[in-house]
């Protein structure tokens, strides 16, 4: 927020919330959000801000923030559930062992954020700047949450469990997916560039739709039991150094 937003206190942001009113263009810099945001279910706020706000182990079920400026907001062990996140910065965030179920995101910046341990359960992010972000260690057994059109070029995908779903429009360039199992998944518009595949599991795996980068001689033991694309093929043969006529 630039110098001239408004600045209102603690009180009257509990007003307007227990009032069913939204917080519009606020600079919340400073002030203690846990009390008059905690279980004020499906608060609005619009085009606030606030640096590295403590919002930690509250319910936030049903919020919706539009457009909000919260760079490494604390939202450990929070509740999310049905939240609607559109556009703005939450940078940095810490969302460790938090509840999203159900939450929305929408062409928000999240780079560097932490998800480990969060339970993602029908959670969607769609068009989202994720680079960076950490999504290892993600509770629960199913995949349920989805990532459309999201840049996550450098995150932290170790162990992530991928398998049977499908991604579309997401950028993976160097991302970390060691030991992330993609059996059966399907890529649609995906990049893949350096990305070390060494320890993914791809059976099933239909690649055709990603791009793989400039494949190596190891194409064959990386990509061994996926499914891809005749030029693909042809760019392993010509790692391998090998003419097909």
């Amino acid at each position: 927020m630039d110098d001239g937003a408004r600045r209102p206190g603690a009180d009257e942001v509990a007003a307007l919330l227990a009032a069913g009113e939204p917080v519009e263009d606020a600079d919340l810099s400073g002030l203690d959000l846990r009390t008059p945001l905690d279980g004020a279910r499906d608060a609005v706020l619009r085009r606030c801000s606030a640096d590295e706000p403590d919002l930690h182990g509250i319910d936030l079920s049903g919020a919706t923030f539009e457009a909000c400026r919260f760079p490494g907001v604390d939202l450990r062990a929070a509740t999310l559930d049905g939240a609607h996140v559109r556009g703005g910065t939450w940078s940095g965030a810490v969302i460790i062992d938090a509840d999203l179920t159900d939450a929305v995101v929408e062409a928000a910046d999240l780079s560097r954020i932490r998800l480990t341990g969060s339970l993602l359960t029908e959670t969607r992010f769609t068009d989202c700047r994720m680079i960076g972000a950490d999504l290892s260690g993600l509770r629960g057994l199913a995949v349920t949450y989805h990532l459309d059109g999201s840049n996550l070029g450098l995150a932290n995908l170790q162990d992530v469990v991928w398998r049977g779903v499908t991604l579309r429009g997401l950028d993976l360039s160097e991302a970390d997916l060691r030991g992330a199992d993609l059996r059966d998944a399907t890529l649609v518009d995906c990049t893949l560039r350096d990305v070390d595949l060494a320890h993914t599991r791809l059976a099933g795996a239909d690649l055709r739709g990603a791009d793989l980068g400039e494949l190596t001689e190891h194409a064959p033991r990386t990509l061994r039991g996926a499914v891809i694309s005749e030029a693909q093929a042809a760019d392993v043969c010509r790692a391998l150094g090998v003419v097909v006529g």
